[in-house]
């Protein structure tokens, strides 16, 4: 009787200590995996485009792999959400539907699975929009754009009058702000 009292006192204390951990470690989901995966093309998808001398054919291969497997991702588990993968992973998997400018259907594709889920704060709407953008012309937020000289601007906006209205609907800086931060990276850096 005192053993198994003692068993149990031991295995509580080690529950709260470790979390479980110390008798065995959980198995990783399915889900998780994805989740580790995503956020490691990403890590990748960044650091081909921040290397010391982008070599694009490399940039481009990595894209056109992270498109395909992102693609056979949401054909098996839908679009990934904020509450299944973490943030940081579903914010990794918005950026490589927007680097897959080789594959316009799917970018589409990724957009319709996105689009029910940014009400409902499972995608990031912020990152939505840059993908509306990327995928429609006219642009609705004002993020596609290009230098002219060292200012920065968008390419033409449907209903510029309303854009600060959608671009705060999604959480998004005033366009004013946005043309100043990306004219100083992108056009006065090049200078």
């Amino acid at each position: 009787m005192l053993g198994q009292v003692f068993r149990w006192v031991l295995l509580t204390l080690c529950i709260l200590l470790f979390g479980g951990r110390a008798l065995a470690q959980a198995p990783r989901s399915d889900v998780d995996r994805v989740a580790d995966e995503l956020v490691a093309m990403e890590l990748r998808d960044q650091e081909v485009r921040s290397a010391q001398k982008v070599d694009v054919n490399e940039v481009l291969r990595v894209d056109a792999q992270n498109t395909q497997r992102l693609d056979a991702i949401t054909k098996s588990m839908g679009w990934p959400r904020i509450s299944a993968v973490g943030r940081k992973a579903a914010d990794a998997a918005a950026l490589l539907a927007l680097h897959a400018d080789r594959n316009p259907q799917f970018q589409r594709r990724a957009l319709e699975l996105m689009q029910p889920l940014v009400e409902i704060k499972e995608v990031n709407p912020e990152q939505f929009a840059y993908l509306w953008d990327r995928t429609h012309v006219p642009q609705r937020f004002g993020t596609q754009g290009g230098c002219h000289g060292t200012a920065w601007t968008p390419d033409d906006v449907e209903d510029p009058a309303q854009v600060e209205s959608r671009r705060a609907a999604m959480g998004m800086r005033p366009l004013s702000d946005y043309v100043a931060i990306a004219s100083e990276m992108l056009c006065q850096a090049r200078q």
